[in-house]
């Protein structure tokens, strides 16, 4: 039988002076040995190259192209189903896939191969000279390796996943190297035929069945492995399994001092020995230096069909296991990410007590040395641990700490670089030696005696690995901790003030946006009072003490050390009647989003630069349900009355009016109703209205047609519903605004096609006459199909305003001057908007209001004609406590 004592692992200049392993985790730089697998890299692609910038995003895309001598180095991994290893390597330059090895970095930080839904992992098939280090699987049948050579499945971790049977299996294969792994809570290893096996320096924890069954395999070595509370034993040798070497290993069950479980994961607790061994394999095995440790009643070896309780019994009837111990073994206490069976010093026994001669590789589970322990007398000619694990004086973690430059935490903008400072404790007295840091980069891992820079050039998230080694070899459980590396980007703040309900109680929400990590930020009130908040996003409710105009500001801060200040002024305790006020005021009527369906009543004063917060319409004599308002409408006579219409789904309008002068409510009235208007001829899908001096015309839009009614509050009268349509020469349309210049009534309607039409109702000549505003003045300048329209009137000129994919633009009619000027893109003066379902405007002296109705938000701008200029979008909403909307109107009053 061929004896091995390494892996081949190659070992850095650097670091072979330091006396220290190389870590299996080791990314190498961007060259031709390396191809890279990150499913996470923002310009991942299965077309290669496979650059640490440009990864593959599956293993299987890298697997399918990987040559002789190159490792596949797999950061995360895009697969979800099995991977087919297909291609071989030499012995001179074999193919390696790494994940995340275990002596830098916990078994928990590897990449996942193969979901729970997935039968395989990897799969390897007629292939040779393939390393596969550095995973967790939790396939159903994990690594299947068949009629292959010169095989390593090393430091991987396997997990249970639903019915797994086997959780690694060889069959067929010789020169196969099973080393380092744990199998935790899974299904143990199988090995069917082949020749020449090492299986060394695994931990097999808990696993539904044997830790190892093999079947007719020759020239196997079963050396310093862990077996601990297997469901039917650690070993068992079945069929012609010559040549068979059992060394070094612990195979326990029911251990009292470490207070083990019932099992409740075995399906059949039948009594099962620790090592057993068929009657052909018996003839030509070795088996010495364990320990076996049997459950309370079972027995400790079953040998060519005999079973024996203990060590002393095999070794007296067999001549087997001289050196073999039964030890109650303790185990240390671990942690959640590496749940395996470490020695403590309690077991002296097992400790410098192997046989140093026996097949392995040279290291523990975790990449550690062979170290002799200072307190424990060596028991043998060498000083090797029994089982999988050997003890040092590194105890606990690898302490890492990973800081930016200058800042405390680990987040910055690219370029970024960050301090790592390591360290550990040793109960032995031993000296450190140095650390292994890996940044995760695809740069070379760095050794370092404490502390040692690096700079991300680009962009990610990345995880630091640092394992701490001691002058004998020693290593300290590695340890990790992440980095993000943010774009480059201006840091920037926010802040939105809203009414809270409270006659002076508002809400303040922050936020703010950096490249470097935030740190809680400051809200000053502005009436001498300041509260933190956290600078990322958060909100705050203060109430005032007194009605007055208060200047808030928020301080965003980050570990940047540069503050970003937002100001914005707070009108606390407005009276609703101070919208109401002669000047450039409008009042909005909106239909609540809400169950209720209620109708809410708003307005703004822009000379006194506020907004009074929306309430529900307070008229009374409502002679419909809530819920039932289809379409609202609003206009404002001459006589500073604000009329208020809602129609309903069965084909009813209503009406209720708002003194301006002290804001008072008159009751409903249909104007549907025989003593008003008279009914509709149908149910209208929207209604419109505008105000003719002292006249309000209305309109309701039915199967495409306009009827309109007048209402004269100089008379007190209605007029009847007239069908105008046809008399206009309007096309069918779907949608309609409308506004008046001088005695002019001018109809805006938008077609299905996207086209806009123009009424136009001269009440001095009494004639009506039509066009088509796209036909003249063209689509739009980008060709995009027109979805709304709304319409207001400045002196002799006629605004049209349409909404166009996230653009508006504006077409004006001066009607004196008998001109149109043709569209103008207004999102390039105010931004674009999107979402949009309702536009409605209104005009106050020389300004154009404009109004947006998107997911529930209005938002306005302004454009001023005596400056030539507009306002950005203004959050209406916010202003005004406005609840959630699905209508909206507005009129200037």
């Amino acid at each position: 039988m061929r004896l091995r004592h390494a892996l081949g692992l190659t070992v850095a200049a650097a670091i072979a002076a330091l006396g220290l392993p190389a870590p299996a985790t080791a990314a190498t730089a961007d060259t031709a040995t390396t191809l890279h697998v990150n499913k996470f890299g923002p310009q991942c692609s299965d077309a290669g190259p496979g650059t640490y910038a440009r990864p593959f995003c599956t293993v299987t895309a890298a697997a399918a192209v990987v040559e002789p001598g190159q490792t596949v180095r797999v950061w995360q991994a895009g697969d979800t189903g099995e991977i087919r290893i297909a291609r071989s390597g030499t012995p001179e330059k074999p193919i390696t896939f790494v994940g995340g090895s275990a002596d830098t970095a916990p078994f928990t930080r590897q990449p996942v191969v193969g979901s729970p839904s997935a039968m395989n992992s990897f799969t390897l098939a007629n292939v040779h000279d393939v390393t596969i280090r550095g995973f967790r699987t939790l396939a159903q049948q994990g690594v299947q390796v068949i009629g292959s050579s010169r095989v390593v499945v090393d430091q991987n971790r396997f997990e249970r996943a639903g019915t797994r049977q086997v959780s690694l299996r060889v069959a067929g294969s010789d020169h196969v190297t099973v080393s380092r792994n744990s199998f935790d809570h899974s299904s143990g290893l199988v090995l069917d035929g082949g020749s020449d096996v090492l299986v060394t320096a695994n931990d097999f924890n808990r696993t539904t069945d044997a830790g190892l069954t093999a079947t007719g395999v020759a020239d196997l070595a079963v050396t310093n492995n862990t077996f601990a509370l297997n469901c039917f034993g650690g070993v068992n040798l079945l069929g012609a399994s010559p040549r068979a070497v059992v060394k070094n290993n612990i195979s326990v069950d029911g251990n009292e001092k470490s207070i083990q479980a019932d099992r409740p994961y075995c399906w059949d607790i039948a009594p099962k020995a620790q090592i057993s061994v068929s009657a052909e394999a018996a003839p030509t095995a070795t088996v010495d230096y364990n320990v076996v440790r049997p459950k309370s009643g079972t027995g400790a070896y079953a040998w060519g069909g005999s079973v024996y309780p203990s060590p002393t019994a095999f070794a007296a009837a067999t001549g087997q296991g001289a050196h073999d111990l039964d030890l109650d073994i303790e185990y240390s206490t671990t942690t959640h990410d590496r749940p395996f069976n470490k020695l403590t010093v309690a077991a002296a026994g097992a400790i410098d007590s192997g046989d140093p001669n026996a097949p392995g590789i040279g290291t523990d589970l975790f990449g550690q040395p062979v170290l002799d322990h200072p307190d424990v007398a060596n028991a043998g000619a060498g000083t090797r641990d029994r089982g999988a694990h050997e003890l040092s004086g590194m105890d606990g973690a690898t302490h890492l700490i990973v800081t930016g430059e200058n800042v405390p935490t680990a987040t910055g903008p690219a370029p970024f670089t960050v301090t790592a400072r390591v360290g550990s404790l040793n109960t032995w007295g031993t000296a450190p030696s140095a650390s292994v840091v890996d940044f995760g980069d695809g740069s070379e891992p760095v050794t370092t005696t404490g502390t040692v820079q690096h700079t991300y050039a680009a962009q990610g998230v990345y995880t630091v690995t640092a394992s701490a080694v001691d002058t004998l070899g020693g290593r300290a459980e590695g340890a990790a901790s992440e980095v993000r590396v943010n774009p480059n980007f201006p840091a920037s703040a926010d802040l939105a003030v809203t009414y809270a309900g409270g006659p002076y109680t508002y809400r303040f929400t922050v936020s703010a946006s950096s490249p470097w990590n935030p740190r809680n930020g400051t809200v000053d009130f502005g009436d001498g009072t300041r509260e933190d908040v956290p600078s990322r996003n958060g909100s705050l409710v203060h109430t005032y003490a007194t009605a007055g105009r208060y200047r808030a500001e928020f301080t965003a801060r980050d570990e940047s050390g540069r503050d970003q200040v937002v100001t914005r002024w707070v009108q606390v305790g407005v009276d609703p009647l101070t919208v109401l006020k002669p000047g450039e005021r409008v009042q909005i009527l909106g239909k609540s989003g809400s169950s209720t369906g209620d109708l809410q009543n708003g307005g703004a004063h822009y000379g006194e630069g506020v907004w009074a917060p929306f309430t529900p319409v307070g008229a009374t004599g409502r002679q419909f349900a809530a819920g039932t308002v289809a379409s609202v409408a609003l206009g404002t006579t001459a006589n500073g009355v604000a009329h208020n219409l809602a129609a309903t789904y069965d084909g009813r309008v209503f009406i209720a009016d708002r003194r301006m002068s002290d804001g008072s409510w008159s009751s409903w009235a249909e104007v549907t109703s025989p003593a008003g208007a008279g009914p509709l001829p149908g149910v209208p899908t929207q209604i419109a209205a505008a105000v003719i001096g002292n006249k309000l015309h209305v309109l309701a839009l039915i199967d495409s047609r306009v009827h309109q009614a007048t209402g004269d509050w100089s008379t007190g009268t209605w007029s009847g519903w007239g069908d105008i349509t046809s008399a206009a020469g309007l096309a069918d349309v779907g949608q309609i605004a409308a506004a008046a210049t001088g005695n002019s009534l001018h109809i805006v309607g938008l077609a299905t096609d996207g086209k806009v039409y123009i009424a136009d109702g001269d009440y001095d000549r009494g004639t009506w006459s039509s066009g088509e505003v796209t036909a003249l003045l063209g689509q739009n300048p980008e060709g995009y199909r027109i979805s709304q329209v709304t319409a207001a009137a400045i002196g002799s000129k006629l605004h049209v305003i349409v909404g166009a994919n996230t653009n508006l633009f504006q077409a004006t009619a001066d009607y004196a001057a008998g001109t149109w000027a043709g569209w103008v893109d207004l999102s390039s003066a105010n931004g674009p908007t999107s979402h949009v379902t309702k536009l409605a405007s209104a005009a106050t002296g020389n300004k154009l209001h404009v109004f947006v109705f998107a997911l529930g938000v209005i938002r306005s701008a302004t454009g001023d004609y005596d400056r030539g200029a507009w306002s950005g979008w203004g959050q209406v909403s916010a202003a005004s406590n406005a609840p959630d909307l699905s209508d909206v109107a507005v009129a200037a009053s």
